[in-house]
This record gives structure tokens, sequence and C-alpha cells, in this order.
């Protein structure tokens, strides 16, 4: 977006209050769930995952069709499918995590330029009072020093939310293999966290750390009942059920870990959405204002220059805004991780 230079008047009013509504320009934008899917469809480690599990079902299901497969080998050929069938699962949510971080920091970025560009006009404006004082020896050199090095910072500040919106395009088009032109194309309201964490505690046996602790206790359990006779050594049953007894303290110490992560990413979550509400509240004392002042400026109580103070005054507030309504979504993506279930409201079941 370029910047514009705002005269007071209330037309120049009218066309900078286009910035409180209008999105960064974008060459190709794109909205969240589409970047989701782009990603899903080329991420390279989620599809290494897809070709695991592909083999690692066609191997299972051999060996539970050979009738000459022992027991041992069909266990491991149905663990080592879970096994695949988890680790796909935990690919995708994490590039759905990755996604949704990438396409809100281009979307802040975004937003930000806006910003910024807004805090240029104000300054602008800044300088052109300062000039017009020291004119009527009203104001000192110093002043005009001042807002012109206030300028100055800001001008500085614009030129670096420009280059920061190339930079979160390069690495969402990096993800979803849209290329770096990508642009975000619109905010996302997330979802309410309507899943209880004890709910979210049941599921966890999905995890593919815990699956792979649970195939290590099915085999090893497995292998006590296969020593468990006459006819094995009795060291053999003795060294199968100290491995047992491992694979079953591992197990717990995995469940806990999982669990602690798990209780840890859902209080996020729902700090996340008690500062969305703070924001939310902000921004319509903000907008209280800003409508105040415009009312004020046509009965000519306020010069054009304090309502455009507050119109960026304003615009920050949507800016705080989008960032704590990105932060609840990203905290999503983050809790979906650690609960093993998509809880995003994009990308579907996985």
């Amino acid at each position: 977006m370029k910047s514009v230079l705002l005269a007071p008047t209330r037309t120049a009013l009218l066309l900078s209050a286009a910035l409180l509504l209008g999105t960064a320009a974008a060459q190709s934008a794109v909205g969240l769930g589409s970047a989701v899917t782009a990603t899903l469809g080329s991420n390279a480690d989620v599809r290494t995952a897809q070709a695991n599990l592909d083999k690692a079902q066609a191997a299972s299901r051999a060996a539970q069709a050979d009738p000459a497969a022992l027991v041992a080998a069909k266990l491991t050929a149905k663990n080592s499918e879970a096994q695949a069938q988890a680790a796909l699962r935990g690919a995708r949510l994490s590039a759905v995590s990755s996604t949704i971080s990438a396409y809100t920091a281009l979307l802040e970025a975004q937003e930000n330029v806006e910003v910024q560009t807004l805090q240029v006009a104000v300054d602008t404006k800044g300088v052109q009072v300062a000039q017009v004082k020291l004119n009527i020896g009203n104001a000192t050199a110093l002043d005009l020093t001042n807002a012109q090095n206030t300028l100055a910072s800001s001008g500085q500040n614009l030129a670096d939310a420009r280059a920061q919106v190339n930079l979160a395009a390069a690495r969402l088009g990096t993800l979803t293999g849209l290329g770096s032109s990508v642009r975000a194309g619109s905010a996302v309201t997330a979802p309410k966290l309507s899943a209880t964490l004890a709910s979210l505690q049941g599921g966890l046996g999905r995890l593919s750390s815990l699956v792979s602790a649970e195939n290590e206790v099915a085999s090893a359990t497995l292998s006590v009942k296969l020593a468990d006779n006459d006819f094995t050594p009795a060291r053999t049953l003795q060294d199968a059920k100290t491995a047992l007894a491992n694979a079953q303290r591992s197990q717990d110490s995995a469940e806990k870990s999982a669990g602690q992560t798990l209780a840890s990413a859902y209080q996020t979550a729902q700090n996340t959405y008690e500062l969305l509400q703070v924001a939310l509240s902000r921004e319509a004392a903000a907008q209280k204002t800003y409508t105040q002042d415009s009312a004020r400026l046509k009965s000519g109580t306020v010069s054009a220059v304090e309502v455009q103070a507050t119109q960026l005054t304003l615009k920050k507030a949507q800016y705080s805004r989008l960032q704590a309504q990105n932060n609840v979504l990203e905290a999503l993506g983050a809790l979906s991780v650690a609960a093993g279930q998509n809880l995003t409201g994009v990308g579907g079941t996985l």
C-alpha cells in the first residue's frame, strides 16, 4: 500500500478512513483454509508419512492373511500400521499448526503496513503543523526538528513493515507451495474451545508417542506369553518379564508427559480467549471515540488533526485485536498437536 499524505479536510479524513476497512494489496490472496489444503497436499513430512502408512498397511494385510506367519510377525505388522497411522496424523496436525502460524504472521505483517502508513500520515501532518507554528512564532526550531525526526522514524518503520510482509509471504509460500507472491486474504475467527480437558486427555492414546509405547507393551506382553511354558529356559522368561516391566514404566512416563503437555497447551488456549475479550473491549472503546470525534468534527468542535489522531488510535486497537484473535488460532493449533486431534476449525478431521 502506498503512503497517503492527508490534508486537514473532511474529504481527506474520509479517504484515510478507508485504511480502517482495507487489507494489504495482494497479487495472490489466499484464505487460511486454502493455505492449509495446499500445505497438506505438498508438505514433505505428510507425503512421507502417507507413503509409510501405505507400505505398512500393505505389509499388515499380507501378514494377517499369511497362514504361515507366526503370531509375533502378525503383531509386529499390526503395530507398524498403527504407528504409521499415528505418525501421519501427527504430521498433518503439525503441518496445519505451522501453516496457521505462517498465515497469521503474514496477515499481521500486512495489517502493520496499514498501521504504519497511517502513522506516517499523522506524523507528516505533525511536521506541517510544527512548520506553521514556527512561522507564526508559536513553536521553536527544536519543535520542528523533533517532528521531523518522528516522521523519519515512522517512515523507517513503514519500510521495515513492508519488508516483513515479503519475509512472511516467503515463509507461507514455502509451506504451501504457492510461491512468495502469496498474500493472506482475510482474518479468521477461531472456533470456541468446546472440548473439556478431561475429554481431550481421554483421546491421548492416538498420539504417536503413546501408540509407540503401547506397541512396546503389547510386544513385550506377547514375549512373556510365548516364554511362559515348560520348554523355554526360565532365564528367557525372566528377561521377557523385565522387558515388559520396563515397557510399562516407559508407557506410564509417556502418558504423564503427554498429559502435562496437553494441560499446558489447554491453559494457554484458555488464556488467549480471555485476552481476546480484552482486546475486543479496547477496540470497541476506540471505535466509539472515533465515531464521536468524527461527529464533533462536523459540528466544528474538534480539528481534523485531532480526528486523524483518534483514527490512528482505532487502527492500532484493531491491530491489537487482530493479534489477539490470531493468538487464539495459533494456540488451538498447538493444542491440536498436543491432543492428537484437530481443534482449529480448518483442515478437517485429519
